[in-house]
């Protein structure tokens, strides 16, 4: 199991009938107790493990649990986008389900009691998702995507039909990670736009898009981000106002093999990696000889005389902490920075 699946895959569920045959009332009473969570009414979860989980597993169950609770949902928005596998920067805030009645719209405003008292009072509780109910003109277009382990009859509405107003909602570099890896296709689905078919879509949606918000998301949107932590990256570089590196660049090292880096400003000899070390232990490989295999290639770039600059998903996501490190590193500003730093 990759990383994507397993931080999206949901938390086992208990329902009435479901658990060694337990029935409604013995699961309300171990909810009573504390030991479970209830996400939704019939929908429950160990505490311990709903504790212990990320907030992707979390709002993954809680999508599980609406799933199970309404009548063949469609899912929409930022929920849509998850459930095709494209990454977010943030998890959603609600779980957002298609209304064809305009007066259903909006948040829910009343939630059961999902935690009993001395669980509400306990200090860093996981917020459990409310469902948003987004109205939709009929007819919709659908995606049925599915995901074993989540639910087979999933729904979401087309997401080329809706783009534009989910790209909306996210700020951005929420929508500029989201519009990368549509370009890529380095999703969970494989899910890819081409860039005129994409440019197409949004002037279609929008007007002005030139100069709209979008249109700034899509200028600098790129096809050669390899990773949330890339895109992420970049638009903190754009919205703090310095140099846009060169991406997915080759250069040889002193031992005359090339090596490709994440970001690359040649005009300060300077080499850029966003995700650290952790990235070179994955795909199964042995941790100490990905490491290995990495200092020498570190080595042999910074024999040719090449800086290296390394920070991780936290740096990125700090505005503060990534300009102080830009700053360190001679990294120049080109453009007046569009959210507060004081570096």
């Amino acid at each position: 199991m990759d990383d994507m699946d397993e931080r999206f895959t949901p938390l086992p569920v208990l329902t009435p009938g479901n658990d060694g045959g337990r029935s409604r009332k013995s699961l309300s009473r171990a909810f009573a107790a504390g030991d479970l969570v209830r996400v939704r009414h019939g929908f429950y979860v160990d505490t311990p493990i709903w504790l212990g989980a990320s907030s992707s597993q979390r709002f993954m169950t809680t999508v599980k649990a609406v799933a199970g609770r309404l009548h063949q949902p469609v899912f929409t928005g930022a929920t849509a986008l998850t459930l095709q596998g494209i990454p977010l920067a943030e998890t959603p805030a609600t779980v957002d389900v298609v209304t064809s009645t305009p007066s259903r719209a909006g948040l829910q405003t009343t939630m059961p009691g999902y935690h009993e008292a001395h669980l509400r009072d306990a200090d860093g509780v996981p917020y459990i998702h409310r469902t948003r109910n987004v109205f939709r003109e009929p007819p919709f277009n659908l995606n049925e995507p599915l995901w074993p382990g989540l639910h087979t009859s999933l729904r979401c509405v087309d997401l080329g039909e809706h783009l534009v107003d989910t790209l909306t909602g996210l700020d951005f570099s929420g929508a500029l990670m989201v519009t990368d890896s549509l370009l890529s296709g380095r999703n969970r689905e494989g899910v890819r736009f081409g860039r005129n078919e994409l440019e197409e879509l949004l002037s279609r949606e929008t007007s002005g898009t030139a100069t709209s918000p979008l249109g700034r998301v899509f200028r600098h949107a790129s096809h050669l981000s390899e990773s949330p932590a890339e895109s992420l990256s970049r638009a903190r570089m754009i919205e703090l106002g310095f140099e846009i590196p060169q991406l997915q660049t080759y250069l040889t090292g002193a031992d005359g093999v090339e090596y490709r880096v994440d970001f690359w400003w040649e005009e300060l000899g300077l080499i850029g990696e966003s995700d650290g070390w952790g990235k070179y232990s994955t795909g199964g490989a042995d941790p100490a000889e990905s490491l290995r295999r990495e200092k020498r290639r570190e080595d042999a770039l910074r024999e040719r005389g090449y800086r290296f600059i390394r920070w991780d998903w936290t740096d990125a996501s700090d505005p503060q902490r990534f300009a102080e490190l830009m700053v360190r590193n001679r990294v120049p500003r080109r453009r007046r920075a569009s959210i507060r730093w004081s570096a």
